[in-house]
Formats: structure tokens, C-alpha cells, sequence
């Protein structure tokens, strides 16, 4: 739009108010050529919204427009805005500001020959400016500091203007720093025979918070030397004395923002790691002399009464301190000179730990120095290792006097709130206090370390002197008993001083135990006291659960009472952590217990919700664990009471869901609730991988275990269990086909509870081998396909979603049915084949059916693609003679759907694909070990070869991300090196095609990349050869994806 017959008065005075008219139509103003008068007129408006939307515009028009300006109009326009900034030194802020970024603009558009010095040259020319006409510039300067950083981090430069930046910067920041202390040191009493415009501007609160925050912006370009930065620290840390000492005078009312700003400022000093790394004696001993003075402490106790007020501020300084001069702080405890100002900070440090209040409720400072105890007990072990004998056993002293401290304080600081204060809070409170709880922990586990066996035994005799433990005092005695357990990790197994005494029969039976007895009665504040106290008794139980192992007669009063708290909903996590922790280390010893533990297990099963679905689990799984720790003969035994129990509430749920198959979802939450724990039982009862690869290996012993295992499953009343089993699964698979939708969830959890029993090893709830095999089939006919009427796949609605978890467990039961006679493994062998055949035949229609081409059901089902790969693959690595059961057609239909997912760009295809082929490769080759599948694989070799190598070529040339190489890597090495002179005949025949894989790689690179390849026998050779032919493919030469 031109501005011909433009009314600025009118204009102008819908802007002073401003109007919302006026508003829209500025922008599209501001883009014309006589915006830039426009800009001065409305600058010399009396309207203070005039005069911004005038410096707006400015500014705008500098950052959109500069290059329209000739030089002798840029050099004048330098002077107007040096004489407007003036102008606006003591008027509206928000146009002296907006002028402040028009002015930076410009600074920061000049050419870079163009102003040197230009920020002293600024500074300069606003003073003068002020003086020829009796103004005061304070103001405009200080503005002007504040807004430059920000705009040169805003603004994209050249390296020349980048350059002579850097150097004005550096030339500039000492006269920039003396200028924004003048005014921060303007606070009554702190004047210091500085300019008197910036300290008389100093006597106003904002602009000393706002040199406060220029300080700071200043500070990330660095400060070049010692003699610059320590001086400046000094004033910083000494201004904050003087805040301090008005806030405790009560008269900094309105200080707040000036507070956090010199702390923000402070600390970034302080945390600075290059100062750290370069001057940390200078500094260090200037922070620790001031934090040592008295106003600290005096602060931090004032804001403690005012309910925490500022003190993240107050604090900010030691805290960043301790965490950036760790290792100088070691090294001062045995320094004469410094070890008193180091003994004064860690106090100090303590006194940040122990702040007054409850974290998450009334305090928010004493989270803060936890991560310091960390850093201070690592920097003490690398002091240990490295320092004099001497030195070292002087900080060690001083090291565990503080630590004792810590000790105390955090001790402290995570007892509970008060009950009723616990009860009325909101969630947000008490997930703060939780979070910080386990901070606390961590912290008291750096304690030990550094205290060791004093600690165990300090925080143990507290314990035993508490006596019987009641509600009475149950916060302190719940702390102790967390600090106990938090450090429970750490404690030996076999520390025979202190826990020998914390877990004396008499004091299990006196003091520990009999809590878990009481029953919480009365109102909900005495209930939730006593429930902390059960809690923390059981948690240090479970904490020490390898200490148990061996003591069996103080288990057999510690696990029934513990599982008594099973019945109590908020113990329940707590109980069955500890059972668990305790089941693990003590199956042995806990021989005798296993039909109570079982009993247990029954009774956990009958309080159905009342007991967390995921707690019923761990607990099967660890009686489970128990149970197979004994003789297995005794095994079916001990879990007939279970297993019937199990199974009759399995054959419930069926029922249920049989009858409310229009609204199944409860019934089916219910029936994989009841599965998952079948599933939790079979993995409590799976022998360890140790053992049966032992017994694989030769080892006599574990062999006749295992077969003396197997032998006495076979004829148990285990028996029953498992023909139930497998009914109410295929009952449940019936009503799954029945539903409307069937459940996917459902469907999984059916297949893992057959998983959960398909080993290598003998396994109480296996299923015979031809069963196992008969459910997957009529599984994978109801949810995937059935045959049809002329043997061509019908598939049901959602097969492609269902698939995978059945080709799951194909994999499992065809890598780990091993036979015990050539006979049966040639049977075994038939009977897998056939599935495998099936499951490619049908999951090959499948693709091609739901989509145009195999390309694109690839893309679209990526899962499906990767299960089925992932199947054969595990094959070949595992079985491969099975493939020799696999008709020709049907490994074809394979191959050729491996052909398309090579060319698709989908990690989920491509990297399982190029797995399968590389296994296939390696047994393609005669040279392999002979298997019966060799002569098939050696045909599909001949057969698919060539338009592997092509996929893997036209991947690595770049139709493939480049993430994606290590596999076509590894892939074509395969190639190479098992069929070295078929791969030399094809990969001439394919790089001869022009722009073959790449038109940006020509003859001779091609030549080169062939050379190379065939004559190297080093994988990460071939992966480097690879790569360098792939970035020249996409022409990256020269780029950071080539180094």
C-alpha cells in the first residue's frame, strides 16, 4: 500500500490510544519506503504510545530495510538515534527499550570495517550527547547494555562481523562491567565514588535489578583474565551482603526481583567450569571467605521464619560452589591456610541439608545440597588414591566428621510429616516429598561409603535404644529404619558386628516384629502412623534379604510375619518386595516353609483385587522359585494345592466369560489376570539357563538332574494340571472367535502362558510336544487363516495385527523342542516343518493380498514382515534342518518376499531381512557345515542372488538411509565372502548399467569400490569400504557424513 494522502495526525491519534484499527494497519505501514519518516514523526509525538509504536517501527524498519539505506544515510542515522535515546532517558521505558533495540540493530548491522570500538564508541557518544544538552544518559546506557546481548544472541552474523565482535566485546567489557556495578552499587551505603548518574540511577530497585540481569547476559561471553573476573565476583558476593543486611533491617520490601537477579548473577560466576578449571585457588578462597562470614547464616535463618522466602536465592551461591570446587574443597581440609573456611562451608552445606521444614511442603531448599554429598564423597576416593599418606588421613578424618553431620541431617529431614499433615496434603505435596525422599536416600548411601561399619552401628544402636516400636514416636523410628534400608545395597552380606544385633532373636521378637501384629484401629492418623512403622519393619527386613541366607531359624518367625501384612492394601508392595528379596537369597533355607509359602500363595489367590494383579505375580513367581530349590520329586507335591486352586479358578473365568460374551472386557481382565499368574509360576519354575547349558555341555551332574527332573514330571499329579490347562485354553480360543472383535491382549497372554513352559530343560507345566503344536495350529486357523475350500488361505479380519505373537511362539517351539532320539528329532523335525511352511505360505498370501504390491503391504505391515524373519532366522542360526521340510515353492514365496523388503526403507523390514539373508548366505555356501537344508539353500542362492545384490547395492548408492549401512554391510560382506566368484560376476554386470547405483558415482569409482571389496577379508574393512562408496553415491564428499 503507498502512503500517498496519508493522514498522520489522524493516524497518530489512533495510536496514542491505540485503536485495534490501528494495530492491524501498522504492520503492513512499516513495509513501505516512507515508514522510515513516519518512525521520526511519531517519535516526536507527546504521546508516550506514539513515541513507542514510533521507536516499533524504527527498529523494524532497521532490521527489515537496512539495505535500502546508502551509507551516508546510515551514518546519519547513527546520530538520531544516539540523540533519541537521550531524549528518552528519563521518559516511558518501554520506548527508551525499544529504542535500546533499534540502536543494537544498527550496531549490529554495520559493516564490520565500519565501527570499531563501536560499543565504547556508543557509550561515549550518549554521554556526550547528554552533556551538550544538560540530560542525564544513565539510563539509555544501561538500557542499552541490557538489550545488546540479547540481540546479538537473536541475530544471525558473518564470520568477519562475528569477528570483529568478539574483539569489540573484549575490548569493551571492562568499561561495561564498571558501568552496571556503578549502578547495582547505587543501593543506599554501597556507593562507592563511582559515576554519579549510574549510581544516582541505582537508587531505584528496577534499575538495579536490571543491571543485575545485564551482568549476567555479559557474563556467557566470557571474562578474559583473573584480574577482571575476581574483582567482579568480589562486588557481587559483597552486594549481596548489603541486600541481606536490608532484609534483615526489614527494609527490603520490594526487593525480591533485585534478590534473585544478583544471586542468578553470582551464581553463574561461581558455577563457571573454565574459571573453575583456570583460577580456582583465587577464586575458591575469595567464595569461601565471604560464605564464611556471618550474614549467611543470619539470612538463611531469617528466610527459615519466613516460611523459606528466597532462600533458593540465598543459597544459590554454596550450593553452585560446592558442586564446580569439589576437588578444591577436598584438597583445602588438609590446606593450614584454607582447611577453617572449608570446615565453615561444609557447615554450612549441613546447615542446607537440615533447613527447617518438611521438602514439598513448607521448604524447598534442602533437596539442593544433595547432589554436593555426591560429588564430595567421589572427589574424596580420587583424593585417597592419589594424595600423601598424610594429607589423606587428615581429610578422611574431616571427611567422616562431616559425613557424621550429613548423617544426622538427613536423618532428620526424611522423617514424615506429622500424620494429619501427610493425610490433608495434596498429591503434588506428597509426590515432592516422596521424590525427595529417594534423593535423601541416595545421599545416605554416599554417607556410608564414606563412613562405612560407624554409621551401620550408629544408626543401629538408635534403633535398639528406641525399645519396643509404637506409633508413639513413629516418625523418628520410620527415618532410622529408611536410613537403614537405603543403605542396604551397600552393607556385606556376611557384616557380622551390627545386623547380628539389629536382628538378635530377642530383638525380632521385642521390638521389630511385634508391630507388624498390631492391628491399626482408631482414627485415620493413628492408622497411617502405624501403617509407616509396618512399612519401614518390613522394608529393612527385605533390604538385608541376603543376610538371611543361612538362618533359617530367624526366617521362620521373619516370613510369617511379614506375609501377615499381605492382608493390610497399602503394605501389600512393601510385603511382597521383601518376600520376594528374601525367597531369592534363602530357597534353601526356606525348604521347610515352601508348603506355608504355597499356603500363602493359595491365600493370595482367594483375596483376589485385594491383592495388585502385578504383586499376586511376583509372589507365585517367588514361591515358585522356592519350591524348585528342593528335590523335584517333592515339586508336584508342594504345588498341587496351588495348581488346583489355579485351575479351578481358571475354569471360573472361562465360565464367566462364556456367559457375557456381549460385554466380555471384565471377564477377560480377569481370565489374563489368572494367566499372567500361570505364566508367573512357569517362570519361577524354569531350572537356570546355567544349569542347562552345563547339562548341554557335558556336565554329568546337571544332565542327571535334569533327566531325574524330567522323570518325576511326567507321571505327577502335575499331569492334571497341565490336560486342564490346555482344556480351558482351547476353551478360552473358542469363545476369542466367538467375540465381535477378538482381544488381542488376550490372544498374547494365552501364547505366553504355553511359551512360559517351552524349554530346553525339563519343566513341571510343559505341555507334550504334539499338543503344544496341535494349539498353535488351531490358534493361528482361528485368528490368521484357515484353509479354505480349494486350500487357498482365508484370513480372518485382523490377522496381520494377530500374527505376530503366533509366529512367536512358532519360533520358541522350534528352537527348543529338542527330542531325546534321532528318531524322534526326524518326527520332530516333519511336524515343524509343516508349521513353518504354513506360516510363510500364509503370511506371504496375506501381504499380497492386502495390498498392490508386496512393496507396499511391506510398508504397511512392517511387523508382520519383521516376526517372520525373525522366525527364520532363528531357524537357520538354530534348526536349520527344518528347512528341508519346507517345499521349494514355499521357500521361493520367501525369497521373493525378502527381494521387496530389502527395497523398502523401513528399519523394521530391512534390518530383520538382511539378518535372515545373511544367516542364509553363510549356509548357502558349500563350504558351510552340511545340513540337510544346504542343497535348498544353495538353489535359492542361485536362484534370488542377483536380485539380493541388487537391493543391497541400490540401498548402499542411497535409496536406504544412511543409518541403515551396517546391516547392507554386513550383508554384502556375507555375499563376498561365501561366494566370492558368482558375487565378482554379478556386481560386474550390475555397476556396468549406467547411474547404477548412483549417477554421481562414475566408472572409476565403482572400479575402486569393486577392487576393494573383493579383496579384503576384514569385516570393518568392508564396513569402511562401504561407507566411503555410499557417501560418494550421494555425493557428500567433503561434508561432515563423510568424515
Amino acid at each position: 500500500m503507498a502512503l500517498e494522502g496519508f493522514d498522520l495526525e489522524s493516524f497518530a491519534q489512533a495510536l496514542s490510544v491505540p485503536t485495534q484499527e490501528a494495530l492491524a494497519a501498522l504492520p503492513e505501514i512499516q513495509k513501505q519506503p516512507e515508514a522510515w519518516q513516519l518512525a521520526f514523526d511519531l517519535l516526536a509525538s507527546n504521546n508516550s504510545n506514539c513515541r513507542f509504536f514510533g521507536a516499533h517501527t524504527l527498529h523494524a524498519k532497521i532490521a527489515r530495510d537496512w539495505d535500502t539505506l546508502d551509507a551516508e544515510r546510515q551514518s546519519a542515522l547513527r546520530d538520531e538515534l544516539i540523540r533519541l535515546a537521550v531524549e528518552n532517558s528519563s521518559g516511558a521505558l518501554n520506548v527508551l527499550n525499544k529504542l535500546s533495540q533499534a540502536l543494537a540493530a544498527y550496531a549490529l548491522l554495520m559493516p564490520a570495517d565500519a565501527w570499531d570500538g563501536f560499543l565504547n564508541s556508543v557509550v561515549a557518544a550518549l554521554q556526550k550527547r547528554a552533556q551538550s544538552t544538560g540530560m542525564s544518559a544513565g539510563a539509555a546506557i544501561v538500557d542499552f547494555l541490557e538489550v545488546f546481548p540479547e540481540e546479538l544472541n537473536r541475530t544471525a552474523l558473518a564470520a568477519a562481523q562475528q569477528g570483529r565482535l568478539v574483539q569489540d566485546v573484549k575490548a569493551a567489557l571492562p568499561l561495561v562491567l564498571q558501568i552496571l556495578i556503578s549502578v547495582v552499587r547505587g543501593l543506599e551505603g554501597s556507593a562507592r565514588g563511582g559515576d554519579a548518574a549510574f549510581e544516582q540511577l541505582g537508587q531505584s530497585v528496577v534499575w538495579r535489578t536490571r543491571a543485575w540481569k545485564a551482568i549476567q547476559q555479559w557474563l556467557q561471553f566470557g571474562v578474559p583474565s583473573d584480574t577482571l573476573f575476581v574483582p567482579l565476583l568480589d562486588v557481587c558476593l559483597q552486594q549481596l551482603c548489603v541486600l541481606a543486611a536490608h532484609r534483615l533491617r526489614g527494609d527490603g520490601h520490594d526487593d525480591d526481583d533485585e534478590i534473585q537477579a544478583a544471586a542468578a548473577a553470582a551464581d553463574d560466576m561461581v558455577s563457571n567450569m573454565k574459571v573453575a578449571a583456570k583460577y580456582s585457588r583465587s577464586v575458591g578462597t575469595l567464595v569461601l571467605e565471604h560464605l564464611g562470614q556471618e550474614w549467611v547464616g543470619q539470612i538463611l535463618d531469617h528466610s527459615a521464619r519466613d516460611a523459606g522466602h528466597d532462600a533458593r536465592a540465598w543459597s544459590a551461591v554454596a550450593i553452585s560452589f560446592g558442586e564446580t570446587y569439589t576437588d578444591f574443597i577436598v584438597s583445602g581440609m588438609a590446606d593450614a591456610g584454607l582447611s577453617e573456611h572449608v570446615s565453615a562451608f561444609l557447615q554450612l552445606m549441613v546447615a542446607l541439608t537440615r533447613f527447617p521444614g518438611h521438602h514439598g511442603f513448607d521448604e524447598d531448599v534442602s533437596d539442593q545440597p544433595l547432589s554436593f554429598w555426591y560429588l564430595l564423597q567421589e572427589a574424596l576416593v580420587d583424593y585417597e588414591a592419589e594424595a600423601e599418606a598424610g594429607a589423606a588421613a587428615v581429610v578422611a578424618a574431616a571427611a567422616r566428621n562431616t559425613y557424621a553431620d550429613v548423617l544426622r541431617a538427613l536423618v532428620a529431614k526424611s522423617a514424615f510429616p506429622a500424620a494429619a499433615t501427610w493425610l490433608a496434603a495434596d498429591r503434588d505435596e506428597r509426590e515432592r516429598f516422596a521424590s525427595y525422599r529417594r534423593e535423601v536416600g541416595d545421599a545416605l548411601l554416599n554417607a556410608y561409603y564414606v563412613l562405612r561399619s560407624d554409621m551401620l552401628g550408629a544408626l543401629v544402636d538408635e534403633v535398639r535404644a528406641l525399645g519396643a516400636l509404637t506409633a508413639a514416636d513413629w516418625q523418628h523410628a520410620e527415618a532410622l529404619l529408611f536410613a537403614l534400608r537405603s543403605i542396604g545395597e551397600a552393607v556385606p552380606s556376611d557384616e557380622a558386628v551390627h545386623l547380628p544385633r539389629l536382628f538378635a532373636a530377642d530383638a525380632l521378637s521385642q521390638q521389630l516384629l511385634p508391630v507388624l501384629q498390631v492391628r491399626a484401629d482408631g482414627d485415620r492418623t493413628s492408622q497411617w502412623a502405624l501403617t509407616s512403622l509396618k512399612a519401614g519393619v518390613i522394608a529393612v527386613v527385605g533390604a538385608y534379604g541376603d543376610w538371611w541366607r543361612g538362618r533359617g531359624e530367624l526366617l521362620a518367625a521373619v516370613v510369617p510375619s511379614v506375609a501377615t501384612a499381605l492382608h493390610e492394601p497399602a503394605l501389600v508392595p512393601t510385603a511382597v518386595s521383601a518376600l520376594r528379596r528374601i525367597c531369592d537369597s534363602c530357597r534353601d533355607e526356606l525348604g521347610a516353609a515352601a508348603a506355608s509359602l504355597v499356603q500363602l500363595a493359595c491365600d493370595v489367590l482367594s483375596a483376589g483385587a485385594a491383592v495388585p494383579a502385578r504383586e499376586q505375580q511376583r509372589i507365585f513367581e517367588a514361591v515358585a522359585e522356592v519350591v524348585l530349590a528342593q528335590p523335584p520329586d517333592t515339586h508336584a507335591a508342594a504345588l498341587l494345592p496351588l495348581t488346583s486352586a489355579l485351575l479351578a479358578a481358571l475354569r471360573v473365568d472361562v465360565a464367566r466369560l462364556e456367559s457375557s460374551l456381549s460385554e466380555p472386557e471384565p471377564a477377560i481382565a480377569a481370565l489374563i489376570d489368572r494367566l499372567r499368574l500361570v505364566e508367573a509360576l512357569a517362570r519361577g519354575l524354569q531350572f537356570g539357563d546355567d544349569v542347562e547349558e552345563h547339562a548341554l555341555a557335558g556336565d554329568a551332574d546337571a544332565a542327571s538332574m535334569l533327566a531325574y527332573a524330567a522323570r518325576c514330571y511326567q507321571d505327577s499329579a502335575l499331569h492334571e494340571f497341565r490336560i486342564g490347562l490346555l482344556a480351558v485354553l482351547d476353551r478360552a480360543l473358542v469363545l476369542l472367535t466367538a467375540m465381535s472383535q477378538p482381544d488381542d491382549t488376550l490372544l498374547e497372554c494365552m501364547l505366553a502362558t504355553v511359551n512360559s513352559a517351552v524349554r530346553r530343560s525339563p519343566h513341571a507345566f510343559a505341555l507334550p510336544f504334539a499338543d503344544s503344536v496341535a494349539f498353535v495350529g488351531r490358534t493361528w486357523s482361528v485368528v490368521v487363516a484357515r484353509p479354505g475350500a480349494d486350500f487357498a488361505p482365508v484370513f480372518s479380519a485382523r490377522w496381520a495385527d494377530q500374527c505376530p505373537a503366533l509366529l512367536q511362539s512358532i519360533s520358541q517351539l522350534a528352537t527348543v523342542s529338542v527330542p531325546d532320539s534321532e528318531s524322534a528329532s526326524d518326527a520332530t523335525d516333519r511336524v515343524l516343518g509343516s508349521v513353518l511352511a504354513r506360516a510363510i505360505d500364509d503370511v506371504c498370501a496375506g501381504l499380497a493380498r492386502d495390498a498392490a504390491t508386496l512393496p507396499v503391504a511391506i510398508e504397511q505391515q512392517p511387523i508382520v514382515s519383521e516376526y517372520v524373519f525373525d522366525l527364520c532366522t532363528r531357524v537357520l542360526q538354530t534348526r536349520p534342518a527344518l528347512l528341508a521340510h519346507v517345499e521349494h515353492a514355499t521357500a521361493a514365496r520367501l525369497c521373493t518376499l525378502s527381494v521387496h523388503a530389502l527395497a523398502v526403507p523401513n528399519r523394521l523390514a530391512l534390518k530383520p531381512t538382511a539378518y535372515f539373508l545373511t544367516a542364509l548366505i553363510r549356509l548357502s555356501a558349500t563350504t558351510a557345515r552340511t545340513s540337510p537344508a544346504t542343497p535348498l539353500l544353495a538353489t535359492l542362492w542361485s536362484e534370488f542372488g542377483p536380485e539380493w545384490l541388487r537391493a543391497t547395492l541400490q540401498g548402499i548408492g542411497g535409496a536406504h538411509p544412511r543409518s541403515l549401512l551396517p546391516n547392507l554391510a554386513e550383508l554384502l560382506f556375507a555375499m563376498v565372502r561365501h561366494h566370492l566368484q558368482s558375487v565378482k560376476l554379478w556386481m560386474a554386470e550390475l555397476l556396468a548399467q549406467p547411474a547404477f547405483p548412483s549417477p554421481h558415482a562414475d566408472d572409476a569409482a565403482k572400479r575402486q569400490f569393486v577392487q576393494h571389496l573383493l579383496a579384503t577379508r576384514s569385516f570393518v574393512r568392508a564396513k569402511a569400504i562401504v561407507n566411503e562408496f555410499s557417501v560418494r553415491c550421494r555425493n557428500l564428499q567433503g561434508t561432515a557424513y563423510a568424515a
